[in-house]
Formats: C-alpha cells, structure tokens, sequence
C-alpha cells in the first residue's frame, strides 16, 4: 500500500495539474527522530526503566538453572513422585520466566512509545510547516514509504467511493 502511495505520487507528480506545480518532497523520519535531543532524553529514561526488569529476568534464570543443576545431579536419587514434582516445579518456573518476559516486551514496548510521543508530535508539526510554508503537497518517509503529509485537497475518498456506489 505505501509503494502505491509512492507510485501514484510520482505518476500524478509527472502531470502537470491545472498548470499548477505539484511539488513533493521526502524525509528520513527515523533518522531524524533518532537526531532529536528528546529522543536522547527518552532513550536515557528508557534504559532506567528497562534495566530492574532486566535484573530480575538474570535473577530468575540464575535461580532456575541452580534448581536445573540441584535436580540433575540428584535426579537418580530421588523417588517417581519427588522427581515428578521437581520437574513439575522446574516447568513451571520456566513457563513463569518465558511469560514474565513476554509481558515485560509488551510493557517496554508501550513504555517507548509514550516517552517517543512528544518527539513524534513535534516531528510531524515541523513536517506539516516545512510543507505548508514551501508549497509542498506530499512529503514521503523515504525509509518506509509513509506518507507523512498529505494537502486535504488532495483527498479523493468521495471521488473513489462515488465511483464504487458507495452513498455517504
């Protein structure tokens, strides 16, 4: 979908519209994100949030592999139930440790977001005013092919809904 964006941008961008200029234009949205002295702060609070959780999942893996190598070596000595209980016990610390990392992804995940927001935020406002104040009627991330700015009148749902039959 985006490399159609891409295309049709190019192709309409050959045109000349009305005798308008159709001016277009590209960025690196992630590179400059990355360059933005939020972002830095961001990272910064990222890393402190990120590592107890860390600290903890280390702490976990040391305490099951110390019952791993406890229960190996005495594995032979122990009778079918106590053995059956030891692996039971062993299984599920795993299965605790797997899941703990699995929500503690999540969390980070949506912890990053909300610290990258207000740089986010304030990219697209720059985005937008660069293209308003040079005449730009797109502006592309050149890195994934996002659209990042769009004119309103550039907008042709109506048009395509009308061609369908679609009634709004």
């Amino acid at each position: 979908m985006k490399n159609l964006i891409i295309i049709l941008i190019v192709i309409f961008g050959s045109f000349n519209l009305s005798a308008q200029e159709f001016k277009y234009g590209f960025v690196n949205a992630d590179k400059i994100l990355q360059e933005m002295p939020e972002i830095a702060s961001a990272n910064k609070e990222l890393e402190a949030y990120i590592k107890p959780i860390n600290d903890y999942i280390n702490s976990k893996n040391i305490e099951y592999k110390k019952k791993l190598e406890e229960f190996t070596k005495s594995k032979e000595s122990l009778s079918d139930f106590l053995k059956k209980e030891k692996e039971n016990e062993l299984n599920k610390l795993q299965a605790d440790l797997r899941q703990f990392q699995l929500n503690a992804q999540k969390e980070i995940g949506q912890k990053k977001t909300e610290l990258y927001q207000k740089a986010i935020i304030k990219l697209k406002k720059a985005i937008a005013s660069v293209a308003k104040e040079n005449g730009y009627r797109f502006i592309i991330d050149n890195s994934n092919g996002q659209l990042l700015y769009s004119e309103k009148r550039d907008n042709v749902e109506a048009l395509v809904k009308k061609k369908l039959g679609i009634k709004t």
